[in-house]
């Protein structure tokens, strides 16, 4: 992995001006009618029109994303013949991914499409290295693209298709799109019958995907294009199909509960959410919390996948009910000094991030309202305020949930733990080693200085709009402090950062603690439960230790524990997922011992 987490982008050539060129290279759709050619060489090529009417989960896998024209294509076919139950997954890859202005301009020639190509052109996504989800029409129509190099963007994928469109640029001008190792993966990644369309008629092109397995024959181009490909995969099945589970149950009523029952209604399933107190009542029930992104001077697997995280949570928080756009400054402290910042800023360029002074400002963070926020994304699944004190594995599979009186509060297939810092049911055997640590802030009444927008250095401060001032937080270990006591190490804070700020602090209008959830490592923890011999536990996820950044890292989390239950393309690379996997821990463990994991 290089120093840089961004894919640079493409570069241009509008001398054409309803034609995008890439500069000194090739089109990126026909200058005479390029949604025709997309409809005739891949929705024809693949026979998407039958398959879509055909219902059920379908997933395309494409080689260049570019403007997004196929997907905005694919998206309409499906919206006009495909039955209301039906899902399509589009997953696709970009080396050079398009500046959002430059997608929105090339997107507006097309007419027919207007308000897929606006929904699309403003969720576009930054140029963060890895996969960039992005979910539309209630969840039914969902986009992941992953920016890298080809062979490092496909061999982060696991998932079989149902239709390829190979829509790289010509092999003459971008043969490594077009290489043996390129299609070994499109096989790989597909199932019998898999469909493919491209406009490449070249022989090495032929050779290749029939090696791979793929029926391939010529038939009439579109355009001043003579021929064009069209090919059936005749290989084995390397993934199982996906399949919905019969009934979910879930364990917590925080950002990450509340993320799972909004990912698993979107494909259908409506959990049963049990959680003593309600939504909220636990770390991340506060009066208000700041979204910021978690940063790393490092190009790492869970680094990409923590920034894929924030930028998906942005994205989908986009409009909602208690989130606030505001912006976040980030100022040095202690191991964040100047020059960190200044490197990862570089690392980042046009991600989002710049430097400010010695500091950071970050455009795309912001705050939330916790419990309006939580309540926009759990929508009308309800909840049932009880303590789950037991989680029973039934004798034929699934789970069955108790409270301390041992009265039944649910059975399901699938069991999802999203507990934060409470205690783990009893008759688990599970390897998870949560940690509490407590932590308290503090509004105030404020006279002061104006701040611009909410303020991080390690403790962090926002104006609200009553004009008080929210700060915080405490970092304890152990017992909490006296909330007096807290407000008053948080206020001795603010003022050796801003000592104007400091001065303006007046009364405590309000405390507020709890207690969150970290793990070892200081990451979460996202997939199937394990053991201790790190064995996976039947129909048992985990979806945890977030720490302070629930609110960054749980919605996409939950999508992939999600897409996992439900045996669906991972919004995660493949290495950014081992990062995160709760069997991390019992690994680890075993290899201390000297002994192999199961």
């Amino acid at each position: 992995m290089s120093d840089s987490l961004v894919r640079p982008f493409a570069s241009l050539d509008w001398s054409d001006p309803g034609t995008p060129r890439a500069a000194g290279g090739d089109v990126y759709f026909s200058a005479q009618d390029g949604l025709a050619e997309t409809r005739a060489v891949f929705l024809g090529g693949c026979r998407l029109e039958t398959r879509f009417a055909a219902g059920g989960t379908i997933i395309i896998g494409e080689l260049g994303f570019g403007t997004g024209l196929n997907f905005l294509a694919a998206w309409q076919l499906f919206d006009e013949v495909a039955p209301a139950s039906a899902r399509l997954h589009f997953v696709s890859l970009e080396g050079f991914p398009l500046s959002a202005a430059d997608a929105r301009r090339a997107l507006s020639a097309f007419g027919e499409l207007p308000d897929k190509a606006r929904l699309l052109a403003d969720q576009w996504p930054s140029p963060l290295k890895g996969p960039h989800r992005r979910v539309f029409a209630g969840g039914r129509v969902v986009l992941s693209v992953f920016h890298d190099t080809v062979e490092a963007a496909l061999a982060q994928m696991d998932f079989a298709a149902d239709a390829w469109f190979l829509d790289g640029f010509a092999p003459s001008l971008n043969g490594e799109m077009w290489s043996s190792e390129v299609f070994a993966h499109i096989a790989r990644l597909s199932k019998p019958g898999t469909r493919l369309g491209t406009f490449t008629v070249a022989g090495a092109v032929r050779r290749g995907l029939a090696e791979a397995g793929f029926q391939i024959e010529k038939v009439p181009g579109f355009g001043r294009k003579r021929e064009r490909l069209e090919g059936v995969f005749d290989g084995e099945a390397h993934a199982s199909p996906p399949a919905l589970p019969g009934s979910v149950a879930i364990i917590g009523g925080g950002i990450a509960a509340a993320s799972l029952a909004r990912a698993l209604t979107a494909r259908g399933v409506t959990p049963v959410v049990i959680a003593r107190g309600g939504w909220g009542a636990g770390a991340s029930g506060g009066p208000a919390a700041l979204f910021t992104p978690r940063l790393e001077a490092a190009d790492r697997p869970h680094v990409r996948a923590t920034l894929s995280a924030f930028d998906y949570a942005r994205a989908l928080y986009d409009g909602l009910d208690g989130f606030h756009a505001s912006g976040v400054l980030r100022a040095p402290s202690g191991n964040d000094n100047a020059g960190r910042l200044a490197r990862i800023a570089a690392m980042m360029e046009g991600a989002g991030i710049a430097v400010q002074g010695d500091g950071l400002v970050l455009a795309r963070a912001g705050w939330v309202e916790p419990l309006r926020l939580l309540t926009a994304l759990a929508g009308n699944v309800p909840v049932v305020d009880a303590y789950a004190a037991q989680a029973v594995p039934l004798p034929g599979g699934g789970w069955q949930v108790l409270d301390a009186q041992g009265r039944v509060l649910a059975e399901a297939e699938t069991l999802i733990l999203a507990p934060g810092a409470d205690t783990l049911p009893d008759g688990l055997d599970v390897c998870l080693p949560m940690e509490a640590l407590p932590g308290q802030i503090a509004r105030f009444a404020y006279d002061g200085p104006p701040i611009p927008q909410p303020m991080a250095w390690g403790h962090y401060l926002a104006s609200l709009p009553d004009g008080s001032v929210l700060a915080g937080a405490t970092h304890e270990r152990g017992q909490s402090l006296p909330p007096e006591q807290a407000a008053e190490d948080i206020r001795a804070a603010v003022s050796a950062f801003d000592p104007g700020v400091g001065a303006g602090l007046g009364e405590v209008l309000e405390h507020w603690g709890a207690v969150r959830c970290v793990l070892p490592d200081r990451l979460p923890a996202a997939g199937q439960a394990v053991r201790a011999d790190a064995s996976a536990v039947d129909g048992l996820y985990v979806l945890t230790g977030f720490g302070a950044r629930g609110f960054a890292h749980a919605p996409l989390l939950a999508e992939y524990v999600a897409s996992l239950i439900c045996g669906e393309p991972s919004p995660l690379e493949r290495s950014g997922a081992a990062s995160l996997d709760p069997a991390r821990f019992a690994r680890r463990a075993l290899r201390r011992q000297g002994k192999s994991p199961l």
